[in-house]
């Protein structure tokens, strides 16, 4: 009788640590596609999915959501091609509406018929809105 308590104790504990697993894995997904969109939306220069995938209320330092759109529309203006791709990307869910990203991206520019690169490395704040992620800080 007392394996049996035992037995389903540690069960209760394995089933508990594979749903916990399951949520994060689903999260972790989440915020890796609307990463993934975003290097999209700069690729095809797409200001309305770009909108998208930033939380409506994002207001870091004084900066807000209008802020970084105008800055994104300039370099979609500026610049007949853009290329963008991520790399070295590690998300931690922080808990089930807020996650952290950091990650390295290649930002390729051209114009005048010439291509410009930069590297860059950055930390990006997300936050769940309904079932959506939200870029909240770091743009």
């Amino acid at each position: 009788m007392k394996k049996l308590r035992i037995f389903y104790k540690v069960s209760a504990v394995f089933i508990l640590l594979a749903l916990l697993t399951a949520c994060n894995a689903t999260n972790t997904a989440g915020v890796a596609a609307v990463l993934d969109a975003r290097n999209t939306a700069m690729n095809e220069k797409n200001i309305s999915t770009y909108a998208d995938l930033i939380l409506d209320t994002y207001n870091v330092k004084g900066r807000t959501k209008e802020d970084v759109l105008l800055q994104i529309f300039t370099l979609f203006k500026d610049f007949q091609s853009i290329q963008m791709q991520t790399h070295n990307r590690h998300i931690n869910i922080i808990d089930d509406n807020h996650a952290l990203c950091e990650q390295n991206y290649t930002l390729k520019v051209k114009a005048d018929g010439q291509w410009r690169n930069m590297v860059q490395q950055e930390q990006l704040q997300l936050t769940k809105q309904g079932n959506d992620w939200k870029i909240s800080a770091g743009l």
